[in-house]
């Protein structure tokens, strides 16, 4: 008995476990291709979101502390740009995580419908050696090897940001004080009251 339908008829009825093993091994290797397919794209992605936001903000940040004439709209431009970005980091993020919930789910699944059944040994041991295969094929969305696009890095992310932004709005810096802070020179004219 190879079907999953012998260890429970609610569960899969009609598949086998090599069938399973298969399609899971299969989504593992087309998340790793999509994911070296499109990892440039997604780390130009990330990045151009993660700088665009933090000066967004900073031009937000900028336009609302000068004198300028319609600040409001600009302000308001800027702080709606930096929340489009955002919400296209999130869910580029959330995509990626969802489907490593999905995945890590089917694992949870077997463990549990395994435990709850002790028909056929021969089923089960082949059972356990899957749930062990899944468990070293862990299906992760990682870029260039270090970038893992889940939410603890969509935090630090956003975390960065609102600490650069925090540090901005307590310097209270803006634009005109540092380009007059960088272009000081000092020019020496001769005497007007000299006379020759």
């Amino acid at each position: 008995m190879d079907t999953l339908s012998s260890i429970s008829k609610s569960f899969l009825p009609g598949f086998s476990v090599s069938t399973a093993r298969l399609a899971y091994l299969d989504i593992c290797d087309v998340c790793t291709t999509l994911t070296g397919a499109f990892q440039t794209q997604l780390f130009i992605n990330i990045v151009g979101n993660v700088f665009g936001v933090t000066f967004m903000m900073l031009s937000a940040f900028n336009t609302l502390m000068s004198n300028g004439a319609s600040t409001i709209q600009i302000t308001l431009y800027f702080l709606y740009e930096s929340l489009i970005r955002m919400l296209q980091m999130y869910f580029v993020i959330d995509a990626c995580h969802t489907t490593v919930e999905q995945a890590n789910s089917i694992n949870i699944t077997f463990q549990k419908k395994i435990s709850e059944y002790n028909h056929v040994n021969f089923t089960k041991k082949k059972v356990q050696l899957f749930i062990l295969e899944m468990l070293d094929h862990k299906i992760e969305f990682v870029i260039y090897g270090f970038i893992c696009l889940d939410f603890e890095m969509f935090v630090a992310i956003m975390g960065t940001i609102a600490t650069y932004f925090l540090i901005l709005v307590q310097l209270g810096s803006s634009p005109e004080d540092l380009v007059n802070a960088l272009n000081t020179t000092t020019t020496i004219t001769p005497n007007a009251s000299t006379q020759h």
